[in-house]
């Protein structure tokens, strides 16, 4: 997504930092961290990212602020009045099973996202986002291996599918979040 930056200058950058995950996952590791909570913390991302404070501290600038960037852009994309967000994945010209995979790396890191914020199974889930939730979960498996060609289709459906997926769980949360902010507390 243009407004994120180029998929592949980020899993390049994320491949010679030894990053513990690739671009989709990053991405969708931010979105269910924020989907939980605007005010997500950037720091705590970067440590899901990465596996020691040392290569945290070796980072570049440049890094740093391509990262910010993504964390940032992905807050400001969720929080859109028009729900404008989309995912981080490569291009349309990349084969089919590179993009089912990158798709499948995003949903794990999505539903890693929302766990790591504490959002797991004691969060008070509708049925209909406990289904999203297993979809996404089913779509984390994906075989990219065996995709072809004509696949295109059904990736497209799923790209939106997911997308689509992400609103609701965001409504979700985020309602959840309004409840709790405005239950009165007794002194």
């Amino acid at each position: 997504m243009e407004r994120l930056g180029d998929f592949e200058d980020l899993q390049l950058m994320l491949e010679e930092r030894n990053a513990n995950m690739g671009a989709a996952e990053v991405h969708g590791l931010a979105s269910g961290m924020l989907c939980v909570a605007f005010d997500a913390d950037f720091n705590r991302w970067l440590t899901a990212i990465f596996d020691t404070d040392e290569q945290i501290n070796a980072l570049l600038d440049d890094d740093k602020q391509t990262l910010s960037g993504i964390f940032q852009g992905t807050s400001e994309l969720l929080q859109e009045e028009e729900f404008i967000f989309d995912l981080l994945l490569p291009d349309d010209d990349e084969r089919i099973g590179a993009r089912a995979n990158a798709l499948s790396e995003w949903c794990q890191g999505f539903l890693y996202g929302v766990a790591y914020m504490g959002a797991g199974d004691d969060t008070d889930w509708d049925e209909e986002c406990r289904g999203v939730l297993r979809d996404l979960m089913e779509i984390s498996r994906l075989d990219a291996e065996s995709s072809e060609d004509s696949d295109e289709q059904a990736f497209m459906e799923l790209h939106e599918y997911v997308r689509l997926a992400v609103q609701m769980l965001l409504d979700q949360l985020q309602s959840s979040d309004e409840k709790t902010d405005d239950v009165p507390t007794v002194h």
